[in-house]
């Protein structure tokens, strides 16, 4: 069952860990966050010792939240589920690389929550809905602050401060 291509989450990955619009499950969420653009199918695997793991995976593939990358994906039934969702993630990846940014409360949280995933892994669902309750400017900037703090004790500076160039580009100024 070993799948030779790399795991990526495609955009509706990444906005479904920022936001949960579509309420996966606890398992399919944290496969989900495992999914870390380095690691294969039996990588993954390997880490997660509940028997469902590959029909999870499999799960994510054909609902389009995460996509293969670099070789054929693990079983037979998913090769054509897993074209869709590349050729649907393709023009996503030019729209995050341009370089003007919205400029929102909403933009600013939605970043934060990825970057908090990202940097903390499945330890930050805590942040991350502190983070969603957020209603105002003034609350959120303090909330990003202490996230900030957080993301220095365990990840590191260089970490807090990618995060914190991110945030502040995105928060508006008031």
């Amino acid at each position: 069952m070993g799948g030779e291509g790399i795991y990526h989450k495609t955009e509706k990955g990444r906005t479904e860990i920022a936001t949960r619009a579509n309420k996966l499950g606890l398992r399919e969420r944290t496969m989900l966050i495992m999914v870390d653009d380095k690691t294969s199918r039996s990588g993954l695997l390997s880490r997660s010792a509940h028997p469902s793991s590959g029909d999870i995976l499999d799960a994510l593939l054909a609902q389009g939240f995460i996509e293969v990358a670099g070789g054929p994906a693990a079983s037979g039934a998913v090769p054509a589920a897993a074209m869709a969702p590349a050729a649907s993630a393709a023009p996503a990846a030019p729209v995050a690389s341009q370089p003007p940014v919205e400029v929102s409360l909403i933009s600013a949280s939605r970043f934060a929550c990825r970057a908090l995933v990202t940097y903390l892994g499945p330890g930050a669902d805590d942040l991350t809905a502190l983070v969603e309750k957020c209603t105002g400017l003034e609350e959120l900037t303090a909330r990003l602050e202490k996230c900030r703090m957080t993301i220095q004790s365990l990840a590191g500076r260089k970490k807090a401060d990618e995060f914190w160039a991110g945030v502040s580009a995105r928060l508006p100024q008031g």
